[in-house]
């Protein structure tokens, strides 16, 4: 077996793609585990150790048409990034191309959501995070654009809803702020098929950015992340997610992944990036 630098089943040019899979090598602001700048590179890495088929979804992945087209540059400040990775956005057709984008920091997500809006109306669309902390900080280290505050600047870009699983610390102004705003959230320890019954409700029609900050799920499964947090998600059930909301996520990004020596955590997001992946196509005969 041979392992290349790009995703394992990466077999399409851009322009043919259904799916994209980018990297966004970003980690200015993290403030406890430093490294998710290398995190695309390892879920490339571990993806060549994975089957292309997929048992839950019954599907190969040889079928979908995959492109890995590289990483935004992120040379300079978060303004530059944020031109960087709607450079690369303006390429992308979201009504039949879905991006995959891998972090980097969690501040990521509020550049590539930044630069969708040129795209679509983010008032229409519902945002769900899978996320350990609330990250609703006005500002953190005297920065607006810390990963502690990415869902306070993705509010503030007006998008319909947001909706946050596997919540498990964060400070009291954070919770009363997500109260008073109306963002829905929902912890770790609450029954996860009641968390899915909620969440449909919430969404009901509308298109789903989702974000899985790793983080979300417990250290005993992803062991390589920025803020590692206990008592968190057993990741199955992102299987669940994806079967319940599939049909609905236009685009999903997974950040926050600290490249651990074991390759544990990489590992983990490239099988929820296959996952997902095998979970949007249709079922074959």
């Amino acid at each position: 077996m041979h392992i290349d630098s790009f995703f394992a089943c990466s077999n399409s040019s851009f322009e043919e793609a259904e799916f994209i899979i980018f990297g966004i090598p970003f980690d200015a602001t993290q403030s406890f585990k430093p490294g998710s700048r290398f995190a695309p590179t390892a879920i490339r890495e571990a993806s060549w150790n994975l089957e292309n088929y997929s048992l839950y979804f019954d599907f190969e992945l040889e079928f979908a048409k995959i492109c890995d087209a590289g990483n935004v540059n992120v040379d300079g400040n978060f303004g530059r990034v944020i031109g960087n990775v709607g450079e690369f956005l303006s390429k992308i057709d979201l009504n039949r191309q879905i991006p995959i984008g891998l972090g980097g920091e969690h501040i990521i997500t509020y550049a590539i959501l930044n630069s969708l809006k040129e795209k679509l109306d983010l008032n229409e669309i519902c945002y769900v995070v899978f996320d350990a902390h609330f990250d609703l900080r006005d500002e953190f280290d005297d920065d607006r654009f810390n990963h502690a505050c990415t869902t306070r600047r993705i509010f503030e870009l007006g998008v319909g809803d947001i909706i946050q699983i596997g919540i498990r610390s964060g400070t009291k102004e954070e919770r009363l702020f997500a109260e008073e705003k109306g963002i829905k959230f929902f912890y770790s320890w609450q029954d996860f098929d009641e968390i899915l019954r909620e969440t449909k409700r919430i969404v009901g029609d509308r298109p789903i950015y989702l974000s899985v900050d790793v983080d979300v799920f417990d250290p005993a499964f992803a062991p390589g992340v920025s803020t590692p947090e206990p008592f968190g998600l057993n990741p199955i059930v992102m299987l669940k997610f994806f079967e319940a909301f599939s049909d609905k996520i236009f685009a999903v990004d997974f950040v926050e992944v600290v490249p651990d020596i074991e390759k544990i955590t990489p590992m983990l997001v490239s099988k929820l990036i296959f996952e997902f992946m095998a979970s949007k196509m249709p079922k074959r005969p």
